[in-house]
């Protein structure tokens, strides 16, 4: 069986563009790529590691190796976020090079997590989402809905 790179590059790129269009409809596959990444690793920080796969096995090919590269399954829940602010700080210390330029403030850094979250909707099961919710504080779970 041969492996289709172009494929699984296509069906990450398609994800991407998704995401620049819902930051602003720029085409800035870059930035979007960041905010995803960022976004990724530290919803992964939040979940179970069980919940990490389930959410994984919905994503693109690519986007899986992005979710895991780095990531020590043995440290589960690594993230101490208990509010908002807290969280949206989490997510800009994920892109610590970027982050004024990819997130700014906090209400934009809500606003892109929340881009993130509706691009995955697409791909991940709504029951899945909700697991996801569930796991997260009150002041979090906001984000998802």
């Amino acid at each position: 069986m041969a492996i289709n790179i172009n494929k699984y590059a296509e069906d990450a790129h398609v994800f991407l563009r998704e995401v620049a269009q819902e930051l602003g409809g720029r085409d800035d596959i870059d930035h979007a790529a960041r905010v995803t990444v960022a976004v990724l690793h530290t919803l992964r920080e939040k979940i179970s590691v069980e919940e990490s796969i389930h959410l994984i096995s919905q994503l693109p090919l690519i986007l899986k190796g992005v979710y895991v590269d780095g990531w020590d399954i043995t440290r589960e829940f690594m993230s101490e976020a208990n509010t908002l602010d807290e969280f949206l700080y989490e997510i800009r210390e994920h892109a610590p090079r970027t982050a004024e330029r990819d997130f700014g403030d906090n209400q934009q850094t809500r606003e892109n997590v929340m881009a993130v979250l509706r691009v995955m909707r697409n791909y991940v099961s709504e029951g899945e989402m909700n697991h996801i919710k569930q796991q997260m504080p009150k002041s979090i779970a906001v984000l998802f809905e």
